[in-house]
């Protein structure tokens, strides 16, 4: 009871150390609920961050997608499988928490958007005018994320316009970073992706034990996450199908690595790197299961959580069996109930995706994968050996799996999507009606414009979309042959191309050249 009661009191000193702390810092830029009801204060006029802590060009162009560059190790050969480009999110995966016919959102882009939200964007394009001389287009990192930051803060214009500059000063001054940079701290295996659960959102897994040396750094630790969260939204994502990602927050051997003296310190690292998921990257974690809480702290957690948000933030004492109501087995590792290996830091990165999340395989060599990992784990334990996997074993694994990836067939544009604010209906119509769109959203917007819009709902559509994007591509990424990145051009070489072909169009060419890159 004595240590319990050292544990309030250290908490309380971090809470009241954390509230003095600037408003504009990100670890506090999240107001508490009663600010509500303040009058609205008075919004300053956003400065131009330097460039020299920014990308190359002004710090307002910069774009909302792909701030992790010069990736060189190659991504997982199951990255974006054809499951997730093609998912179709329901009512309830597109507005969580439904008390009336609309909830809190979810799916911001490529989707219908409501005559409320409409009018909350345009008040914010009045309120950024005001205080930008008459410039009512937003900057661009924040554009496509102007009705996620809305929604976060209770659709109240001047706080919206505060998140911004919060976004500025917390994630566009870090942009880009470097995966080389980052590489050292992504090998101490604290925070990766690992799979997607049964709607196909990425999964990001957080083991605290492994922020022992991290923790201490802050500054490493938000870059860090920012490389990660990036990553996930540049490759991971399909605006309009999958928005948003899940988080498991691993507590295994607290008590052991974080020392009490320590506590403090810790709590306020910890609590800038859970306001970065929850605001700077706001409106994308739909919810966390904190795992393998000591039994002190899982009470104390539970009796701090608030009620209304329980539903997204709570602390499982099983995760072998909670787990398994939202991930497929082999979408998780061993350790929390999956028939995937347990990996080792150093075996994190590059991050691992799994076909087969959704409960239906298109790929033999997944449930191959399962099998075989099933069979191995049964043959441990009936022989008392240990369950855990070697690097071989996982490398073994990996390679049965054929590659399902569809990532190489997209550019920066295809994980951007657009915001269907009808407000300003010419500055992204266009592309939308050239965009992959589930078959409810091609309904609206073919009435929206009064003409028709094919949904996309096949393989063969989805790839006609992607070589029509491929023509206009500003960017070449890299195409995965077994363990090789192979850079692509924009457009095939002269030199390259058979005699045979060369009467062919373009267009033809470069969709007959992607169809072989498939076949391999």
């Amino acid at each position: 009871m004595a240590k319990q009661g050292w544990i309030l009191r250290a908490l309380s000193t971090v809470t009241s150390r954390s509230r003095k702390k600037s408003a504009g810092s990100c670890a506090d830029i999240e107001e508490d609920d009663e600010e509500k009801a303040e009058e609205p204060r008075s919004v300053p006029c956003l400065p131009s961050a330097p460039s020299s802590a920014l990308f190359a060009q002004d710090a307002f162009s910069m774009p909302s997608v792909g701030g992790c560059v010069n990736i060189q190790h190659p991504h997982s050969k199951n990255l974006l499988p054809e499951e997730v480009v093609l998912f179709e999110p329901s009512v309830e995966e597109i507005f969580a928490d439904r008390t009336g016919p609309r909830g809190t959102r979810l799916i911001f882009l490529n989707t219908p958007l409501s005559e409320a939200e409409v009018q909350a964007l345009a008040a914010l394009r009045k309120e950024w005018a005001t205080r930008r001389s008459g410039r009512d287009d937003l900057p661009e990192f924040i554009r496509l994320s102007a009705l996620r930051v809305l929604q976060h803060k209770k659709f109240d214009v001047s706080r919206a316009i505060d998140l911004i500059q919060t976004c500025l000063e917390e994630r566009v001054r870090r942009l880009p970073l470097q995966e080389a940079d980052i590489l050292q701290d992504l090998s101490c295996g604290a925070m990766y992706w690992h799979g997607r659960d049964r709607k196909c959102r990425p999964c990001l897994v957080v083991r605290i034990e492994r922020f022992a040396d991290l923790i201490k750094d802050k500054e490493r630790c938000v870059r860090m996450t920012i490389f990660v969260l990036e990553y996930a939204i540049r490759y991971a994502m399909v605006p309009g199908r999958v928005e948003n990602w899940v988080v498991l927050v691993d507590c295994e051997n607290l008590s052991d690595v974080v020392s009490f003296f320590q506590l403090p310190t810790m709590c306020l690292t910890a609590k800038a790197l859970s306001q970065t998921l929850e605001s700077v990257y706001c409106c994308r974690m739909v919810w966390v299961k904190l795992l393998n809480l000591p039994t002190i702290l899982r009470s104390i957690v539970q009796s701090v959580i608030p009620a209304e948000k329980k539903k997204k933030v709570c602390a499982i004492e099983d995760p072998s069996k909670e787990l398994l109501k939202y991930f497929e087995p082999n979408q998780l590792e061993a350790r929390y109930g999956g028939t995937r290996p347990d990996l080792k830091p150093h075996e994190t990165y590059p991050f691992h995706f799994f076909p087969g999340c959704t409960g239906s395989p298109t790929a033999s060599g997944s449930r191959r994968i399962m099998t075989c990992e099933s069979d191995r784990s049964t043959a441990s334990t009936e022989s008392g050996q240990s369950t855990a996997a070697s690097s071989e074993e996982v490398a073994c694994l990996a390679n049965l799996e054929p590659a399902t990836s569809l990532h190489h067939l997209t550019g920066r544009k295809f994980h951007e999507g657009q915001l269907w604010d009808t407000s300003v209906r010419d500055r992204w119509s266009a592309d939308a009606t050239k965009s992959s769109l589930t078959w409810q959203a091609a309904q609206v917007l073919s009435a929206m414009l009064e003409q028709e819009v094919l949904p996309c709902c096949t393989m063969q559509q989805w790839k006609e979309l992607a070589a029509c994007e491929g023509t206009k591509k500003q960017e070449a990424p890299a195409v995965l042959l077994g363990s090789q990145a192979v850079a692509r051009s924009k457009e095939p070489a002269e030199a390259a191309i058979p005699k045979e072909r060369r009467q062919l169009s373009q267009t033809d060419i470069i969709r007959e050249r992607r169809t072989e890159l498939i076949s391999l």
